[in-house]
């Protein structure tokens, strides 16, 4: 989900788009987007809001899995600490791939 990003960082993420095998839209739900990278089904889920409602779940739900859900700078995820920007993945790579892209 790209519309809370700024030019820049949606710009990075169509690029990044470009060089992964597909890039959808989301399922616009944290309820169903963070099963689906659990599951492997998806191998990353990027979020800008992280409200813990929506978040503290599914977070734990990914990292049980054994994904990984920290901020674009890798900082792990705190439910109680309201920051922007939230990689749910199903690796440390796909993690750093997705975080990489937004920075470049």
């Amino acid at each position: 989900m790209t519309r809370f990003l700024d030019e820049r960082q949606r710009a990075a993420m169509k690029r990044f788009g470009r060089e992964v095998s597909s890039l959808g839209p989301g399922r616009v739900c944290a309820g169903v987007d963070y099963p689906l990278t659990a599951e492997g089904e998806q191998d990353f889920v990027l979020f800008w809001r992280t409200l813990p409602w929506d978040h503290a779940p599914g977070a734990l739900l990914v990292t049980e899995a054994g994904g990984v859900v920290a901020h674009t700078d890798g900082a792990s995820y705190r439910p109680g600490i309201a920051r922007e920007g939230l990689i749910a993945a199903s690796s440390t790579a796909a993690h750093a791939a997705v975080a990489g892209a937004l920075t470049a």
